[in-house]
């Protein structure tokens, strides 16, 4: 599979139409199971080295509607991690402890320590887009600033 043309750049506009969710024709099954587990041999060397280190943190965010697989495609790709140093949270609808804390609060709760991994099934920017069309589900959660939105990935 050519990941090349998946890569963006900082700063660069962004055309999603222009872009394929579908593979091409000569891309298979096949080679996308290959390439997984020479990605999945290659990652847990890496997550190795990022626990050696610990220096560094790992944040992966599954976005998509639902039954799209997040599910099923972290466990594809993460199977053959140490599960010791990663984590997995999926975020559904707040729970009553959750309302009771800052907004963005069970998500900074859920980041990676250093030189540890953590997968989000659902990003935090989800919960501000969603209020910006919804915004009657946030009439009783406490609010920070938007900064603290563009902040969760500093410490990372």
């Amino acid at each position: 599979m050519k990941f090349e043309s998946y890569k963006v750049t900082p700063g660069a506009n962004i055309d999603l139409d222009k872009w394929s969710t579908l593979p091409t024709r000569e891309e298979s099954e096949v080679d996308f199971e290959e390439e997984i587990q020479k990605n999945i041999e290659k990652m847990d060397d890496l997550q190795k080295a990022l626990y050696g280190e610990s220096k560094q943190s790992l944040l992966v965010i599954f976005q998509g509607i639902d039954a799209a697989g997040k599910d099923s495609t972290i466990r594809a790709v993460f199977s053959g991690i140490n599960p010791a140093g990663i984590s997995v949270t999926s975020f559904k609808k707040p729970s009553q402890e959750e309302l009771s804390h800052d907004y963005l609060w069970r998500h900074v709760k859920a980041l990676p320590r250093r030189g540890e991994i953590a997968i989000f099934n659902r990003s935090h920017y989800e919960n501000v887009l969603i209020t910006k069309v919804h915004p009657e589900l946030i009439l009783f959660e406490n609010l920070p600033g938007i900064e603290s939105v563009s902040d969760i990935g500093e410490d990372l």
